[in-house]
């Protein structure tokens, strides 16, 4: 339902949190939706809950997979 998916975003956010330091700052602009069929039932916690994993695993692929642009360097030009 609409309240459960509004719950999910929020959760998903977490992931955000374990991947970004630091996250939830006033310029960021991190927006994240959730949608539902309402085809299957599911406990809110456990989707949740994997929902900020996949979302902290989301972010970490994207740095390593990014390239340099604009003069900006990429995560995997720069040494470590």
């Amino acid at each position: 339902n609409k309240e459960e998916a509004n719950k999910l975003a929020q959760m998903s956010h977490n992931g955000l949190a374990l991947s970004i330091r630091p996250a939830h700052t006033m310029f960021d602009g991190d927006t994240i939706f959730a949608l539902a069929t309402g085809r299957h039932r599911a406990d809110i916690n456990i989707v949740g809950a994997y929902a900020a994993e996949v979302m902290a695993q989301a972010v970490i692929n994207a740095v390593k997979s990014a390239e340099s642009a604009g003069g900006l360097p990429a995560a995997q030009t720069i040494d470590h």
